[in-house]
């Protein structure tokens, strides 16, 4: 009885096609790293020129009326997040609801916070990206009124 083994033509083709498996592999990793890096990249540079500041807080019962201005620097945020606090206690984050262009000025009210006499407000920028998540920028703005 012979034994047989392999041709060798079939065990390269079979080495060729792992070769083949093991590259898109790694393509799709590295793909995927690549994306998620420019990504961050592109919202640093985005968030890195834009620049609110409070044109004027109005306490009115429970009811905050807070006036934003924005730079003209940057690109369009999407919007801005806004916590209130008075030193010690902090409010939920709320969306001021409005898209800034540069030198835009928007007037939001803020009800039922838990903060009774805030005198600080932070904001955030944030921005969409093209699948419609946000991404909030990692510099924050504090302002004391």
């Amino acid at each position: 009885m012979k034994k047989r083994g392999m041709s060798a033509v079939i065990t390269t083709l079979i080495i060729i096609l792992l070769v083949i498996v093991a590259v898109a592999i790694i393509w799709v990793v590295v793909k995927n790293l690549l994306t998620r890096g420019a990504g961050q990249i592109e919202l640093a540079q985005k968030c890195r020129d834009v620049d609110f500041t409070v044109k004027k807080v109005v306490a009115d019962g429970d009811d905050y009326i807070i006036t934003l201005s924005r730079t003209s620097a940057g690109e369009n945020s999407t919007g801005v997040m806004i916590v209130l606090s008075d030193g010690t206690d902090y409010s939920e984050p709320k969306d001021f609801g409005e898209q800034f262009t540069p030198l835009a000025t928007h007037q939001c009210t803020y009800s039922n916070t838990n903060v009774l006499k805030a005198n600080q407000i932070e904001m955030t920028a944030y921005f969409e990206d093209d699948k419609g998540e946000v991404n909030l920028c990692p510099n924050s703005i504090v302002e004391e009124f």
